[in-house]
C-alpha cells in the first residue's frame, strides 16, 4: 500500500551521530552468547523526526475528472460511505484518507461516484462474498518497531548493522538492557558482536573475522514500558564482491535421478516412473567435492523436499508412477523421508552456504494430494478446493483455457480455492516456513498460471514483511509455460510486488528451433527482442533455459529423435558429433543473455532424453560421461568463468550488430570500455570475421579482444579478426586479470 511521502521519506533517512552515540560506551563482546551495551539513561521527551511509528495509513486516490464524492469503505468503517471520506485538500487532484482502524488485517475498496473501485496503489487484495477487495494491515502502533537501516559486509569478515527501534504512540524510548543480538553463520556458529545502543534507539552492530558464507543476526529488544518488539531477522552474505541475481548461474538438480549419498547405483532408466534413489545426501557429496563451483554455478534449484505419499498411483497419462520428482505433497513441513528428511536438508543447506552456494527450493501451492491433512481435515470441502470431486481434470475432462485456475492437474491432485481467505493464510505461512527454517534464498514456484495473482503478492508481502530488507531479496522464480510469443503472460506475474522473474519460455522454444534449422537467426533474435521489451522496466531476473524437466533434453531435440513419445520410443544418447556441437552453440548463446541462465542437470554434458518422463534419466558422472560431453561441459565452464569475470555479461545491455540467416554478432556492455562481442554461427561450415567496433561502443586505451572459447583472433584498435568453427561461436572479450576478476 502506498504510504505517504514523509514516511517514506523518514524511513529512508541516514542515521545522523548524536551527543548520546558518542557518550555511549564500546565494548567488544566476547562471548558466544549475545551480550547487551546498554547507553545512557537519557529521559527523551519529544520524538525526533523518525522516530516513531507511522500508525494511521493514507489510502491514495487519483481521477481522470474529479469525483462528486470519493471515500473508502471497508470492514472498518462498516462499508460506510460518508465515514471516511477521500479529500484533496491543496487541488493537485490526489485525494487522501487517513484510514482510523484497530490493529490488524481489513479489506476496502475505494467508493467514488457510486463505483466500488480497487485500490490502484496496493497490489494486495482477497476475495470475499465473489468480490475481490483491497488489503489493509493496520500495524499495533501500542507495541515499538524494531527496523533495520543497512547491513553491509567486506570480503575480509567484516559486518555492519544499523537498525533503529521506533516508539509506540505514547513515545516509550528503548530499553537499552533488554536488546540482544545474536549472529549465526551457515554453520549454527554463534558470533560475537559488538554494540552501541543509543537511548533515541539506534543501534549499530559489527562483527569482525567472519568466514566466507550466509550470515543470520536476529535481534529483540522491548520499550522502557516493557513492550516487546517483533523480532528482527537480518540476512548478509560474507563473499568476494556483493551479489546480484544478476549473478547467478542457477543449477536445477532433479533430486532423485542426481546422486545417492552412499555411493551406490541410483535405479533402471527403464523404470523411468519409480523412485530411482538420489538423495540429499548425494547433492550435499557433489557440493563437498567442488562439483557445482567446478561447473560455474553458484545458485541450486532443489526439486521439491515436501515428504509425498508412499505407493503408486495412475496418473493423467494412464502410467502408474511413484512421487519421486516431489511434486505431490502429503504433509506442509516435513522433508521427504526418502531424501534424507530434515537434518540431510539442513547439512546440504549448511554446506552450500559455506561454498557460496544459494539454494532456492521448488515450491508447490497450486494443489495438494488427496492424502495431505489439509485435504483430509475438511473431507475436500468445497469451501478448500476448487471441484472437490476431482471432476474437473486439466485438458481431459475440462478445458485448460477455461478452469486452469480450478482444475485437478491428476485425479489425486486436490485443487486449492484461493478465494478462501484461510487457504491464503495456511499456504503462504507454510511457504514462509521453509524460507525460515532452512535459511533458503528464494523460492522456485510451480504452476503459476494455475493460481490467482494474488497468491504471489500474498507470498511476496509475507516475505517483505518478515525476511527481506534493503540488503536482502528473497528471490522468486516462477514457471509460467508458454510458447512462443507469449511474453504478455509471462511479464503478467512479474514484477516488485509479485515475482523476481520467470523462465523464458518464448526465447528456449526460438533457439531449438533455430538450432534446428525451422527458423533463421534473424527470427531467433526478434523473438530475444519481444522478450527484452515485455520485461523491460519491471526490474525482473528472468531465467533463459535450455530445458527443464518438463520437455524433452535439448540435445534429442536438435538431434532430430523422436522426442513426444517417452514411453514408447527412448532416444538413444547420440555418438554423432555434431549435435553436440549445437548444444555447445546453444550454451554460449544462453550464457551471454542477460538474467539468470539455469543449468538443467545433464545437460551440462548433452544427456539425452525425450519428453517428460524420459527427460529425467539419471545423472552421469566421470567414465558414465557420453564421449562427447566432456566437451560440452568444459565448453561451459569456459563460459561461466566469463561471466563470472566480466560486468558486462552479466549486467551489460544487448545490441544486435548482424543478424543474417545462419549467423548473428550481438553485444553486451555497460560502457566501461571493455564490451564483449559474441558471435554464433550455425552453419556447417566456418566462417572469417572480419569486424569493426562501432563507435557508439566506448573501448579503453589498449583493449586486445581475445575468445574466451578458443580461437585465435587478431586484435588492433577497433579491427577484430575471427575464424569462427562451423556450428561454433566466439566470445571475445578483453583477459581476465586481478583488476577485472
Amino acid at each position: 500500500m502506498r504510504r505517504h511521502p514523509a514516511s517514506d521519506a523518514r524511513r529512508a533517512g541516514a542515521i545522523a551521530p548524536t551527543a548520546a552515540h558518542a557518550a555511549c560506551r564500546r565494548l567488544w563482546l566476547l562471548a558466544l552468547a549475545p551480550l547487551v551495551l546498554a547507553c545512557g539513561e537519557q529521559r527523551i521527551d519529544e520524538v525526533p523526526e523518525g522516530y516513531q511509528r507511522a500508525c494511521a495509513p493514507i489510502v491514495f486516490f487519483e481521477a481522470d475528472a474529479p469525483p462528486l464524492r470519493a471515500a473508502v469503505i471497508g470492514e472498518f468503517n462498516a462499508w460506510s460511505t460518508e465515514a471516511t471520506p477521500l479529500v484533496d485538500s491543496n487541488g493537485d487532484g490526489v485525494y487522501q484518507a487517513r484510514v482510523d482502524a484497530p490493529p490488524g488485517r481489513h479489506t476496502y475498496l475505494i467508493f467514488a461516484d457510486g463505483r466500488a473501485l480497487l485500490d490502484p496503489y496496493n497490489p494486495l487484495t482477497l476475495i470475499q462474498d465473489g468480490q475481490e477487495r483491497s488489503v489493509l494491515d493496520v500495524p499495533d502502533c501500542d507495541r515499538p518497531e524494531l527496523t533495520a537501516r543497512g547491513v553491509e559486509t567486506s570480503p575480509d569478515g567484516l559486518l555492519f548493522a544499523e537498525l533503529r527501534m521506533l516508539r509506540a504512540v505514547d513515545n516509550a524510548t528503548i530499553d537499552p538492557p533488554s536488546f540482544t543480538a545474536t549472529l549465526r553463520g551457515f554453520d549454527g556458529r554463534a558470533w560475537p558482536l559488538r554494540a552501541v545502543v543509543s537511548p533515541e534507539g539506534d543501534v549499530s552492530l559489527e562483527a569482525a573475522q567472519l568466514p566466507a558464507g550466509r550470515y543470520t543476526l536476529t535481534v529483540e529488544a522491548r520499550d522502557e514500558r516493557g513492550r516487546d518488539a517483533e523480532p528482527l531477522t537480518l540476512t548478509a552474505w560474507v563473499e568476494e564482491r556483493p551479489f546480484d541475481w544478476r549473478d547467478a548461474i542457477i543449477y536445477q538438480v532433479f533430486i532423485d535421478r542426481f546422486r545417492r549419498g552412499d555411493g551406490g547405483p541410483l535405479g533402471d532408466d527403464a523404470e523411468i516412473s519409480m523412485y530411482h534413489g538420489g538423495d540429499l545426501a548425494g547433492v550435499t557429496a557433489a557440493i563437498r567435492e567442488g562439483y557445482f563451483e567446478d561447473l560455474g554455478a553458484n545458485v541450486l534449484w532443489l526439486s521439491p523436499v515436501y515428504e509425498n505419499p508412499e505407493g503408486q498411483f495412475v496418473g493423467r497419462d494412464g502410467y502408474l508412477s511413484e512421487p519421486y520428482h516431489g511434486y505431490w505433497p502429503r504433509l506442509p513441513r516435513a522433508v521427504e523421508a526418502r531424501f534424507g528428511g530434515e537434518q540431510a536438508l539442513e547439512e546440504l543447506i549448511e554446506a552450500a552456504h559455506a561454498h557460496g552456494l544459494r539454494v532456492i527450493v521448488d515450491t508447490v501451492l497450486n494443489h495438494l494430494h488427496v492424502e495431505h491433512p489439509y485435504y483430509q481435515l475438511v473431507n475436500g470441502s468445497p469451501d478448500w478446493f476448487n471441484n472437490p470431486d476431482g471432476s474437473c481434470l486439466c485438458g481431459l475432462t475440462c478445458s485448460w483455457a477455461a478452469h486452469i485456475e480450478d482444475c485437478w492437474f491428476d485425479p489425486f491432485l486436490a485443487d486449492l480455492r484461493w478465494e478462501n481467505e484461510e487457504v491464503v493464510e495456511q499456504m503462504i505461512d507454510d511457504a514462509v516456513y521453509w524460507v525460515e527454517r532452512y535459511n533458503l534464498d528464494g523460492l522456485r514456484l510451480d504452476a503459476v498460471p494455475m493460481m490467482p495473482r494474488l497468491a504471489l503478492r500474498h507470498l511476496r508481502h509475507e516475505l517483505r514483511q518478515r525476511l527481506e530488507h534493503a540488503d536482502h531479496h528473497v528471490y522468486l522464480l516462477g514457471e509460467t509455460f508458454t510458447n512462443r510469443g507469449d511474453q504478455d503472460l509471462l511479464r503478467y506475474y512479474i514484477g516488485p510486488d509479485t515475482l523476481s522473474g520467470q523462465f523464458d519460455f518464448p526465447v528456449m522454444w526460438a533457439l531449438r528451433s533455430a538450432l534446428k534449422g525451422e527458423i533463421s537467426m534473424v527470427e531467433l533474435e526478434a523473438e530475444v527482442a519481444a522478450s527484452a521489451s515485455a520485461w523491460a522496466g519491471t526490474g525482473a531476473v528472468m531465467a533463459p533455459i535450455l530445458g527443464n524437466h518438463d520437455v524433452p533434453r535439448f540435445i534429442s531435440d536438435v538431434h532430430g529423435d523422436v522426442v513426444w513419445s517417452p514411453r514408447e520410443v527412448a532416444p538413444p544418447q547420440p555418438d554423432d558429433p555434431e549435435p553436440y556441437r549445437l548444444l555447445r552453440l546453444a550454451w554460449t548463446f544462453l550464457m551471454t543473455q542477460p538474467g539468470a541462465p539455469v543449468i538443467y542437470y545433464g545437460d551440462e554434458i548433452g544427456l539425452a532424453g525425450a519428453n517428460d518422463p524420459d527427460n529425467r534419466r539419471n545423472m552421469r558422472f566421470g567414465g558414465d560421461v557420453p564421449v562427447h560431453g566432456h566437451a560440452v561441459r568444459e565448453h561451459v565452464k569456459a563460459l561461466t568463468r566469463a561471466r563470472a569475470c566480466h560486468p558486462a555479461l552479466r549486467r551489460g545491455e544487448r545490441e544486435v550488430l548482424i543478424a543474417h540467416e545462419n549467423f548473428t554478432i550481438y553485444t553486451r556492455d555497460i560502457g566501461d570500455g571493455h564490451p564483449a562481442l559474441v558471435i554464433l554461427n550455425r552453419a556447417a561450415l566456418p566462417r572469417e570475421v572480419n569486424l569493426t567496433v562501432p563507435e557508439e561502443l566506448a573501448l579503453a586505451d589498449g583493449v586486445v579482444f581475445h575468445d574466451h572459447l578458443g580461437s585465435p583472433v587478431q586484435s588492433e584498435g577497433r579491427a577484430v579478426t575471427v575464424t569462427v568453427p562451423a556450428q561454433g561461436s566466439a566470445l571475445l572479450m578483453t583477459r581476465c586479470t586481478e583488476e577485472n576478476p
